[in-house]
Order: C-alpha cells, then sequence, then structure tokens
C-alpha cells in the first residue's frame, strides 16, 4: 500500500511538471521568437496562437497537447495494469494523473503559474475512455466554430459533455461518470484562475 501511494505521489508530480511544458510558448518562440506573453490575451495557450499569431501554428500546438496527453497516460493506464495495483481503480489513477497535468498547464509553477485554459490536455485525457463519442462531440464543436465563431462556448461544451452524454451510455460506469463530471468541475475551477488573473471578471 506504501509503494502505491508513492508511486501515485511521484507521478502526480511528474504529471504537474510535464504539464508545465507548454507547446504554446515553445512553438511562438521557435516560429517568429515570439514571448507568447506579450502577444494578445496574453496567454501561453492554444487559442491566442491561433489567433494572434498562426492558425497553422495554432492547429499543431493543439495536436501535440492533445497527443502528449494522450500517450503519456495511455503507457501509465498500461504500467498500472501490468504492474497490478489492484487496491486503487486505473481508471482513478488516470483521472487524477489527468487532472494534474491540466494544473500544470493552468497553473505552471515554472512560469510565474501563467498558463493556458487546458483544453486540449482534457481532450487527450477523454480520448483515452471516450474515444469515438468525443470525436462526435469535437465535430460539433467544430461545426459552431467554423459557422458561428463561438470559441468559448464550443470549448465550454468539449468540457460539459462528456459526463453528461456517459450519463445515457449503457456501457460507461457509475464511476465513471462520476469522475469525468469530478474532472469536468475542476477544469471550471482551473479557468476561473486563469479568467481571474487575465483580469476578465
Amino acid at each position: 500500500m506504501i509503494s502505491e501511494i508513492l508511486f501515485a505521489v511521484g507521478i502526480c508530480i511528474l504529471s504537474y511538471f510535464l504539464g508545465c511544458f507548454s507547446t504554446a510558448r515553445v512553438l511562438a518562440k521557435t516560429y517568429k521568437h515570439l514571448n507568447v506573453y506579450k502577444v494578445g490575451t496574453g496567454l501561453a495557450d492554444i487559442s491566442n496562437i491561433y489567433h494572434n499569431i498562426s492558425k497553422p501554428l495554432g492547429i499543431i500546438a493543439a495536436i501535440l497537447d492533445t497527443f502528449i496527453a494522450y500517450i503519456y497516460l495511455r503507457i501509465l493506464k498500461y504500467l498500472i495494469i501490468s504492474f497490478g495495483f489492484v487496491d486503487i481503480s486505473s481508471d482513478l489513477m488516470i483521472f487524477i494523473f489527468g487532472f494534474f497535468i491540466i494544473a500544470g498547464h493552468c497553473l505552471p509553477l515554472t512560469h510565474n503559474f501563467k498558463g493556458g485554459r487546458g483544453i486540449f490536455i482534457y481532450i487527450g485525457l477523454m480520448l483515452i475512455f471516450i474515444p469515438i463519442h468525443l470525436f462526435l462531440i469535437l465535430l460539433l464543436a467544430g461545426f459552431l466554430i467554423f459557422f458561428f465563431k463561438q470559441f468559448r462556448f464550443a470549448q465550454y461544451m468539449v468540457v460539459l459533455l462528456p459526463p453528461i452524454l456517459c450519463l445515457f451510455l449503457p456501457d460507461i460506469t457509475r464511476e465513471m461518470v462520476i469522475l469525468m463530471a469530478i474532472t469536468a468541475f475542476l477544469m471550471g475551477l482551473l479557468n476561473v484562475l486563469v479568467s481571474k488573473r487575465l483580469g476578465e471578471f
């Protein structure tokens, strides 16, 4: 039990600092030697890159954020199952580790807690559990963005719809729905902190 706790704490710390790595920050710096904090909204996030630096670069950053989170968490899930942490649900652990990546992305200690909103990290986490349904949600979000320019509403929808949708899926357990709902709620809290830093309210 002690070894499991130490493992979980160590991976939480590792996950947080992985989240502190910002592809938006790195790509902005390498693309035009820009300081992302001095461009547009001043956020080190995909939306700022997409709207104020380069649309293709924003898309690349979004794909990288999603891919890094997904691959990292997929490897962890495999290791947890392979090494037989029988007393701790592998799904619960993956949601905890995923939250710490999101927290590191939104509030990075390495950059004075100035991060992004973590939406694509969240997508990478949800892809592990509901890939097909999440794809449909992303298509709907893309429709809202392309035709109605509703970027912020589309983000809210991507965060909130997975736990709501899973309530009606017969192959999704109640535990999974609860974990998704808690993660969505915590995403909301982190984004409130990011918005307060920006003086949005």
